[in-house]
């Protein structure tokens, strides 16, 4: 569901209500359990609780990524897409996203190439088959649709924004070597 908005808003993100449990054999574990919150463009927003206390359950639940036996009970999620206006005022599309197919083409795109998830672990995240430049590259060629010498450029570029050492040979490193690499 979408609806174009133009004013000055500047919510990102808001999260009303939302619940996500599990039926287990012990009974409903209730891993979400009415959260609520809104993120504001530009700003950072911490989740932050002890092991297992539902912060990847949040963020698979916004991702619509919770896989059975979890189930979404309820809440919305309204994602405020920035969209081009003609005349440059300030613009967003509202998407509901708790209406969305959690494998519809909608939130594909949103996915990966909007919205993403960084895991805590990236030691385990991160596939020890593949360099962490192949990865990073695939996500980016998906979700961009650029070439695949665009792509590298821009896993570069990301991979020095957030501080990796000598992103142009790590690039080319596996995950379980990028400790040897580590200069800063």
């Amino acid at each position: 569901m979408e609806n174009e908005i133009v004013n000055q808003n500047v919510t990102l993100l808001e999260v009303e209500n939302l619940k996500t449990y599990f039926n287990t054999d012990e009974g409903v574990v209730k891993a979400v359990d009415g959260v609520s919150f809104h993120l504001d463009r530009g700003k950072t927003l911490g989740i932050v609780g002890e092991s297992g206390c539902g912060k990847s359950v949040l963020a698979r639940s916004i991702l619509k990524m919770v896989r059975p036996p979890g189930q979404d009970m309820g809440g919305t999620i309204t994602y405020h897409r920035p969209t081009a206006t003609t005349s440059g005022d300030s613009a967003h599309t509202e998407i509901d996203i708790s209406s969305l197919e959690s494998n519809g083409s909608e939130m594909r795109d949103i996915r990966g190439s909007e919205m993403t998830m960084i895991f805590q672990e990236p030691m385990v995240s991160f596939s020890p088959v593949h360099t962490i430049g192949h990865q990073i590259i695939e996500g980016i060629m998906l979700h961009q649709g650029v070439d695949k010498t665009e792509a590298r450029d821009k896993a570069i570029a990301i991979l020095q924004r957030v501080g990796i050492a000598d992103p142009d040979r790590n690039i080319d490193a596996y995950s379980f070597n990028l400790r040897r690499y580590e200069t800063t």
